[in-house]
């Protein structure tokens, strides 16, 4: 997937993919072709020829690529000379790669090679220079208010520790080199000719980048998916100088089960919380970290699955779906819709009855059975598919990576572009400080008189398996359950997917030995 980085100047917006860049200036996009800038291009040789295994190519104006870099050759007539090659550079108009076979020299047809250097995600703007990184810490930067003019000798290297460079972001007036172990700091020294520039020695940590897609700024803090030779990724945020860890033991496992070579981030503001929005596609997570609160949660996205058939009866104000092989499971959001009894139809929150049977609840003078055409919809839950976000017009808009719909994010909305919001709070386990058996005679959720239904339910072996979900109505002046059962140590999760929005402060337990 190309992904773009943007930072924006006075008078314009440059913004870069890790091969090519753009500036956006009064209505006029440019292409960046400066041969001194580190992206890649598409050059026809002057020739190729071969002497033994070796191919040398000749290009027809001076390049900056480097020694250890991939090139493609293709067009060529004789198939040897095409493919990807790693090439050695000779000078900025020449380098060698090895051939198969004895193909005629020098190579004949339409030739092109395409080759670079690859830059990092992250663009810094600061005092009036352009500042990107390529994957060897090197730090190019623009003239001076020109990003289209780039000079060979405007670089410097964050050389302080052995490790390719995966980020470039800014802090305060810091330019902040993110590399594999460690991080590197720099301020405009004003030093010319070369880098304005000057490293920041003190500043230096072992901290490192384990993904530049997980790089984001929020209230002038950076925060990332970090990493140390010693420990597994974590996520350190960073204001000014001043590295901090904010992940939890349980956010370290996720992060540590997953490749972390595919990952989106940003930060978005919502209801006066600020949030770090950090997406796992490898293991389809997305997590969000409050950074007003302090706490972290788990962001979904729901789709909707082809509609199905089936039938509806209740008894006793339960009403059971008829459904084969639905596939759903216990608190799941579904979908009602075609029953000529209205009570039927709408968004329903379900139990688990068996593998073609759900139930919910309705009043108990709705006819039954069900008539009409009655159909049922389940959803899908994935990973927060909105990866990409921008603030515009006062208004905070993501973009959907698979539809393009661009969205509005709004704390009123209690649907998620017309899908239901699969709300769920999970709390630690609670033994209250000793094995013993204990008896839960009731609970009670603790919160807002809003919200409707919602459904709860728990586990007594850490989290391997469930009860059944009981439903608890959360706009009752008393939202309890009674005879809850005997345990050791238990965790419990409440599910919402109403229309309408929970807030819930806390469970109060009546607990009792035995």
């Amino acid at each position: 997937m190309m992904q773009y980085n943007a930072a924006e100047s006075l008078t314009g917006i440059f913004f870069k993919s890790a091969y090519d860049a753009f500036n956006f200036e009064n209505n006029v996009l440019t292409k960046i072709t400066d041969a001194d800038y580190p992206g890649w291009s598409v050059v026809t040789p002057t020739s190729i020829t071969r002497s033994g295994s070796t191919a040398t190519a000749t290009l027809p104006s001076a390049v900056n690529w480097e020694s250890g870099a991939t090139a493609t050759v293709a067009g060529a007539a004789q198939t040897e000379y095409n493919g990807d090659f790693v090439i050695a550079v000779t000078d900025s108009t020449h380098f060698t790669y090895t051939v198969t076979g004895t193909p005629a020299t020098p190579a004949t047809g339409t030739i092109t090679i395409t080759c670079g250097r690859t830059t990092v995600p992250g663009i810094v703007y600061l005092d009036s220079y352009f500042f990107v990184m390529d994957t060897n810490a090197v730090i190019y930067n623009s003239a001076l208010n020109d990003p289209t003019s780039w000079d060979a000798l405007d670089i410097i290297t964050a050389e302080k520790e052995p490790g390719a460079g995966v980020a470039l972001a800014k802090s305060q007036s810091y330019v902040i080199a993110l590399k594999e172990w460690s991080t590197e700091f720099f301020y405009n020294n004003g030093n010319s000719p070369g880098s304005p520039l000057e490293p920041v020695l003190s500043a230096f940590t072992l901290v490192g980048c384990a993904s530049g897609e997980s790089v984001a700024a929020l209230d002038e803090t950076i925060y990332w998916v970090s990493r140390a030779r010693q420990q597994g990724p974590a996520v350190h945020r960073m204001a000014g100088l001043e590295q901090t860890k904010i992940s939890t033991p349980d956010v370290d496992r996720i992060l540590a089960a997953d490749a972390l070579d595919d990952v989106y981030s940003y930060g978005v503001k919502i209801a006066g919380h600020s949030f770090y929005v950090l997406g796992l596609r490898d293991t389809g997570v997305t997590l969000a970290f409050d950074a007003t609160s302090g706490t972290w949660a788990r962001w979904t996205s729901l789709t909707a699955r082809a509609p199905a058939s089936c039938t509806i009866a209740q008894t006793g104000g339960v009403a059971s779906i008829t459904w084969t092989a639905h596939g759903r499971s216990d608190g799941d959001p579904v979908v009602i819709s075609g029953a000529d009894q209205s009570a039927y139809n709408g968004l329903q929150q379900v139990r688990y009855v068996d593998a073609n049977t759900l139930a919910f609840d309705v009043p108990s003078a709705t006819t039954s059975p069900a008539t009409g055409t009655i159909v049922a919809v389940g959803y899908d839950e994935s990973y927060f598919k909105y990866s990409r976000y921008v603030a515009a017009s006062g208004r905070d808009l993501v973009l959907h990576e698979t539809t393009g719909e661009l969205c509005e994010i709004s704390a009123d909305e209690t649907l998620d572009n017309g899908a239901p919001i699969f709300f769920r709070a999970r709390t630690g386990k609670f033994d209250n400080g000793n094995e013993h058996p204990k008896s839960l005679a009731s609970l009670r959720v603790v919160g807002l008189k809003q919200g409707g239904e919602a459904m709860v339910r728990w586990s007594d072996d850490d989290y391997a398996t469930n009860s059944k979900c009981r439903p608890v109505d959360l706009g009752a002046e008393n939202a309890r359950l009674r005879r809850c059962g005997s345990f050791r140590r238990r965790s419990f999760e409440l599910m919402h997917v109403g229309e309408s929005a929970v807030q819930v402060a806390a469970l109060e337990l009546d607990v009792a030995k035995g």
